[in-house]
């Protein structure tokens, strides 16, 4: 009989971790935005000249709705791929990019800070947004980018 329970019980635990799991999953993460807090504040505005070698890559957001990509993303060297990539562009060395603003994104574990940013002259989408995660390379000091692969232009 105390089997049977202990067996029941630990079914009845898994049953409840899977829904928790499936169930969270389905929420939209939380996004906040960083652009008058500091670190960030300072970089609002802020103008860098690609120096290393950078690519872009539309993601789709929704793998089930793949009409046009959620957004860009940019990526030192050369970057992933998987199904969520619609298209990987090497971004030109010399291409200016301008911090708009800052944000942070609740993903499952952890909180990932991202910088909207616009580019100048280039062959990318203009209706999707274009940003840069501080992960994969990109970061630097002080929530800076990269000064291997961005360099800073003085204002």
């Amino acid at each position: 009989m105390l089997a049977e329970y202990i067996r029941k019980s630990f079914i009845g635990r898994i049953v409840c971790m899977m829904v928790i799991a499936t169930s969270s999953a389905c929420i939209k993460p939380a996004v906040e935005e960083l652009t008058l807090t500091s670190p960030y504040a300072n970089l609002i505005g802020a103008e860098y000249r690609v120096v290393g070698d950078v690519v872009a890559h539309g993601i789709y957001k929704n793998l089930n709705q793949r009409v046009a990509p959620s957004y860009i993303t940019l990526v030192p060297g050369v970057g992933f791929s998987g199904p969520e990539v619609a298209f990987k562009k090497p971004i030109a060395k010399g291409q200016h990019i301008t911090i708009l603003s800052a944000w942070r994104e609740r993903q499952l574990i952890s909180w990932d800070v991202y910088y909207l940013v616009t580019l100048q002259n280039t062959d990318l989408p203009r209706d999707v947004p274009v940003q840069i995660e501080l992960s994969r390379g990109n970061e630097g000091v002080d929530a800076g980018l990269n000064p291997a692969v961005y360099e800073r232009l003085a204002k």
